[in-house]
């Protein structure tokens, strides 16, 4: 097991503190501590806090309206789509039954980080959910059933909120002030040295490399309705750590790499620009 990685300085403003928001909130839920580095994080939560009070006079945008209209819109529409899918699973015919079934299962994969994650996460939850409905598993359930348009309208509503979230990060948002320019390298300094410091510990731990475990195995309990981290049950709390984490970090690969693709694609429609001599 090995941390996952990605370029911090890709992201923009707003998703570059929701992710530092995640890990700081991840490393508290498992114990700076019990994990091996504390001194770093003593060093940057200050730094977190100070992004936090730098991302205040960043947060407004005359696109703000937009961007939540149109998130509402793809959350009605997932919802409807989901709804649909479940009311299928009851109708008499056996095939569009399976069909249903398949596709149901597929959806509830994908249901908590599109109703209750961040944009972001539901960004890259729908972008994969299209992705797999576009293969040979389920592509053929979604024409059976006849939810084309269902995907279609989908994904034109996550394209309407890409469009805005892009349009206002292109702005003032992409472009830090100097104080949050800052700001954003120090963290990041701290951030690759605390992943750099956890991939050690698991090397001389002998369980660095290409180690895997399923997330879900990894055990918490209840208590006073939060969700604690319990321990004692695990040999290895950086390890589990790493795997949870690494779910995480993934979100976000993929929100890159999605961005990373609109971006050649429209590079492709409009080849235009300077003539090489």
């Amino acid at each position: 097991m090995k941390t996952i990685r990605i370029p911090l300085r890709s992201l923009h403003n707003g998703e570059w503190f929701e992710f530092l928001t995640n890990f700081k909130d991840k490393v508290s839920f498992f114990g700076a501590n019990a994990m091996g580095i504390k001194n770093l994080f003593d060093l940057f939560l200050p730094l977190y806090n100070a992004a936090d009070k730098a991302l205040l006079t960043l947060r407004r945008s005359v696109y703000s309206k937009e961007i939540e209209e149109a998130d509402k819109k793809r959350d009605e529409l997932f919802q409807g789509f989901y709804g649909t899918v479940k009311s299928a699973r009851k109708q008499p015919d056996a095939a569009k039954q399976k069909a249903a079934e398949r596709l149901y299962n597929l959806l509830k994969r994908y249901q908590k980080s599109i109703a209750s994650g961040s944009h972001a996460e539901e960004s890259a939850a729908i972008y994969n959910l299209l992705e797999d409905l576009r293969t040979k598993t389920y592509d053929p359930d979604v024409t059976l059933l006849g939810l084309a348009e269902w995907t279609t309208a989908i994904n034109q509503a996550e394209g309407k909120f890409l469009s805005f979230d892009s349009m206002r990060n292109d702005e003032s948002f992409a472009k830090p002030k100097e104080d949050l320019r800052k700001v954003r390298s120090e963290i990041d300094v701290f951030y690759t040295a605390m992943m750099n410091l956890l991939d050690i510990k698991l090397l001389a731990d002998g369980l660095g490399g290409d180690i895997a475990v399923d997330p879900e195995e990894l055990d918490t309990s209840v208590h006073n309705g939060n969700e604690v981290f319990t321990p004692e049950k695990h040999g290895n709390i950086a390890y589990n750590f790493v795997v949870s984490w690494n779910e995480v970090v993934k979100r976000y690969r993929n929100l890159l790499q999605q961005r990373a693709g609109r971006r050649a694609k429209k590079e492709e429609d409009d080849p235009s620009g300077p003539i090489e001599e």
